[in-house]
């Protein structure tokens, strides 16, 4: 039945109740109990003729739905996907390898990628375009994690939606999910934020851990084989494979 004969229907039942009304009124000789039992009866047949009407108007309680729930101390807006993005254009900072393998407050693991969300914060209408990895972990080098343990990773740049480039992010952006790699991802804390044109984004809402950068801090088992900056990294020579570097990476840590 179309929209239209449902709501047809629904206005011959209101006519049939006023007639009906009507009868009972000239009725003088019918039960207390009898009324009772037309009006129900009249009742449930208009409940059940407008349950057939679609909601044309079906608003989700959410008013804008895609969203990201933060906490309170984030004042920029999280949606799902790239539609919109952008991205700032950061200066590598020099580091020798000793000082990266040198930092302490860093995660050092090897896993798997289990998935890939991208997602655009919203500075106070600058946009930003970023992709929260989720990677299940087998080996642990540096850090208070465990095997088996999955961890979510921002990384600086979305992941194949929309043919997005952004600058300086080329080793992580060939990342794809089920691709297993080392790396070596910052930790957040409660002071972890991005303040950006007024608006502040508390990194730990959004993962765990995160990337410095887009060229450093991983090394990636890819389908083209070993990937990583090989120039930030003199010390992994002549590494063919993930366990190379899981060599020289333990060595490292030393």
């Amino acid at each position: 039945m179309s929209k239209d004969n449902v709501i047809d229907s629904l206005g011959r039942i209101d006519d049939d109740m006023i007639r009906g009304v009507e009868a009972l009124r000239r009725k003088r000789k019918r039960s207390g109990w009898a009324r009772w039992f037309a009006a129900a009866a009249c009742l449930c047949l208009v409940i059940a003729a407008a349950a057939l009407i679609p909601n044309v108007n079906n608003t989700p309680v959410d008013p804008q739905p895609g969203i990201i729930v933060l906490s309170e101390k984030t004042t920029a807006k999280v949606t799902y996907g790239c539609e919109e993005w952008g991205a700032v254009k950061e200066k590598l900072v020099g580091l020798t390898e000793e000082e990266m393998f040198g930092r302490k407050k860093m995660y050092v693991f090897r896993g798997k990628v289990s998935g890939l969300t991208n997602v655009t914060i919203d500075f106070s209408g600058v946009p930003m375009a970023r992709c929260i990895a989720t990677i299940v972990i087998d080996e642990v080098y540096q850090g208070d994690l465990e095997p088996g343990e999955q961890v979510t990773m921002l990384i600086p740049c979305p992941i194949d939606e929309h043919n997005i480039w952004v600058e300086d992010t080329g080793i992580i952006a060939q990342l794809e999910s089920g691709m297993e790699g080392i790396f070596m991802p910052w930790v957040y804390d409660e002071d972890s934020f991005i303040e950006m044109n007024g608006a502040v984004l508390m990194l730990r809402d959004l993962a765990v851990c995160g990337l410095a950068d887009g060229m450093r801090w991983a090394f990636l088992d890819t389908d083209r084989g070993l990937v990583y900056e090989r120039w930030a990294y003199p010390g992994a020579g002549d590494a063919a494979d993930l366990d190379d570097i899981e060599a020289y990476v333990i060595e490292m840590l030393k």
